[in-house]
């Protein structure tokens, strides 16, 4: 096994144990949430070079995503939407990547379409002022996964990266639902189902460049 994969598995757990140990407000809370995705980001952009386009705009998206989770790790609430546009960001590049020599198959976008305005309506009531970030949010993770599905590929990197990208919708809409429809749901239990979720969907977008572009 790749050692960015042993080190990324093992700060992963350091996180976890810190979301069970220590509060957002503890200094080492920040480092351990964003170090597994630097090891990912320095992985890649050590083959910079190398890389196809795809594979630089995956590693720029991991940059972003790295900035989402760094707004998102401080204890204030002020920098939610920060986050969420870092992420944003994210989400367009990953979208744009697997959009790079693939088809549109726009029949695939339908269950994404039926999701996202599922989701949203559901959401709607209690949305209050963050009612058009989250509509644009949604709208780009529902775009990210229906450009990963519509790859024109059966190969390992195409399942890598489509697994990842509907984990990511997970993860994305466990904070939603512990943030606007269950406000009273365990902050633990709904930071590990986040991080566990998170951390294994950006490991798969990651395992699928490289091994798309570096094998």
């Amino acid at each position: 096994m790749a050692k960015e994969f042993v080190l990324f598995g093992l700060y992963s757990l350091v996180h976890i144990g810190a979301i069970l140990t220590i509060p957002k407000e503890n200094y080492f809370y920040l480092p351990s949430k964003i170090i597994p995705i630097v090891i990912l980001i320095v992985s890649l952009f050590r083959f910079f070079p190398k890389l196809e386009k795809r594979g630089k705009l995956m590693a720029f998206g991991l940059v972003f995503s790295a900035f989402g989770d760094s707004f998102l790790a401080l204890p204030s609430s002020a920098y939610f939407v920060p986050g969420l546009g870092s992420f944003l960001v994210a989400q367009l590049i990953y979208s744009y990547a697997f959009s790079l020599q693939s088809e549109s198959k726009p029949i695939l976008a339908l269950p994404f379409l039926i999701f996202g305005l599922s989701f949203f309506y559901v959401l709607l009531p209690k949305l209050g002022s963050l009612l058009i970030p989250v509509a644009v949010y949604i709208t780009a993770i529902c775009l990210m996964g229906w450009r990963a599905a519509s790859r024109n590929s059966s190969s390992k990197p195409f399942l890598l990266g489509l697994f990842g990208a509907l984990i990511f919708m997970l993860s994305d809409s466990i904070i939603a639902y512990s943030m606007f429809l269950n406000t009273s749901m365990n902050r633990t239990v709904a930071s590990l189902l986040i991080m566990v979720t998170y951390y294994l969907a950006q490991v798969l977008l990651y395992a699928a460049t490289k091994s798309e572009e570096l094998t």
